[in-house]
């Protein structure tokens, strides 16, 4: 004899599932972002390896490390890329990398890098920026002297 009703494991299939329906979207605490991208340079060359972060008035900050070129992506949290809309102070620092003990063997010397950034860009930073919904392409020109 043949069923013509659904079957009972589709049911329970579709009961399971359906608390699913909705998640894994964006925080609803999650402020508006806009993606901040740019390059880092110092007396014309790019700096590698260093860490900008833009921190807001109120909130969470932003951050990101350049690459070989100099280029910056900033990350709000996890893989949510991005800075809260508005004004804020940045600092530009030399980062630690895993790289860095790497290249020591993987023994870390405890003491942190020397900043080889002048300290107007970084623990007595004059950077701020605005970031505007969408996409902000923000350059850093900095200069030793």
């Amino acid at each position: 004899m043949k069923s013509t009703g659904t079957p009972a494991w589709f049911l329970l299939f579709c009961a399971l599932c359906l608390p699913l329906v909705g998640c894994g979207g964006a925080p609803t605490d999650q402020p508006d972002l806009g993606t901040v991208t740019g390059t880092v340079t110092m007396n014309g060359q790019p700096l590698t390896d260093v860490m900008v972060v833009f921190s807001p008035e109120n909130g969470r900050s932003s951050m990101g490390v350049t690459d070989a070129e100099g280029n910056y992506e900033l990350e709000y949290v996890g893989d949510t890329k991005g800075a809260k809309i508005g004004q804020h102070k940045v600092s530009i620092t030399t980062a630690q990398t895993d790289s860095d003990s790497e290249e020591s063997g993987g023994e870390e010397s405890g003491a942190p890098a020397k900043e080889t950034i002048p300290p107007m860009y970084n623990s007595q930073t004059t950077l701020t920026e605005e970031v505007k919904p969408g996409e902000n392409i923000i350059n850093f020109t900095l200069s030793t002297e």
